[in-house]
């Protein structure tokens, strides 16, 4: 089933759940909840044990947004069966970085459930099209998952301060989407050329390609030897 193509960020989330929910069960925890936002009590609260997938930030990739070209063509299949070609504007890559946290009654438990997130995540750097949830992908897109370097202690204390909650362990991983522009421009590829020459010394003197320039002539810089 097709969805906007807008629905990618949702449907990332959706897809790294499922993958983590998956694993769970496949190693024996059948009954772990997953909280797809900001690991707050009442969030957690009663659905122990429970795995937040927070998605904490967005920023547009450095090495993705109009590094080079600003457009890119694309061929859509008109009703007709035939291929069309059309321009757009370059799609733009955001990434996506995530916080991982486990809750369940005793530490023991929260950390055997943050060493199965870091093998998941370690084991699966790239997730093919047809493990991902939803239709906002492109048919040969993969996604991409990576570990993420440790926020520092401040970053850290003031994430879990805000949420009223001490300091505690979790998993960072990041991910890269394109969000792709709606708009489209018919692009037309140059089938002829004509090329008209005129005289430089009598413009009403001109000659219609692609017949060789009748007016070209050898251009003496001098210096050589002189004519005979």
């Amino acid at each position: 089933m097709t969805t906007p193509q807008h629905h990618i960020i949702k449907e990332t989330s959706e897809t790294l759940s499922r993958l983590l929910q998956d694993e769970f069960k496949r190693n024996g925890y059948k009954r772990v909840h997953i909280v797809e936002q900001a690991p707050k009590p009442d969030a957690i609260e009663g659905k122990l044990p429970a795995v937040s997938v927070y998605l904490y930030q967005l920023s547009i990739d450095p090495d993705g947004f109009d590094a080079n070209l600003h457009h890119e063509i694309i061929e859509v299949e008109q009703p007709d069966g035939t291929m069309k070609e059309f321009m757009r504007r370059r799609r733009m890559w955001v990434r996506l970085d995530y916080l991982f946290s486990a809750w369940a009654q005793t530490p023991e438990d929260e950390q055997l459930l943050l060493g199965l997130i870091i093998r998941t995540v370690m084991e699966n750097p790239d997730i093919p099209r047809d493990r991902l949830k939803g239709g906002s992908f492109e048919d040969d897109f993969t996604l991409n998952l990576q570990l993420s370097a440790r926020l520092d202690e401040g970053t850290l204390a003031r994430f879990w301060g805000s949420l009223n909650q001490p300091v505690r362990p979790a998993v960072q991983a990041w991910s890269a989407i394109p969000i792709l522009p709606e708009n489209l421009s018919e692009f037309r590829r140059v089938q002829t050329r004509q090329i008209e020459y005129k005289s430089i010394t009598d413009p009403r003197v001109s000659e219609t390609g692609p017949t060789p320039n009748p007016f070209s002539r050898r251009l003496d810089l001098g210096g050589g030897r002189p004519p005979k």
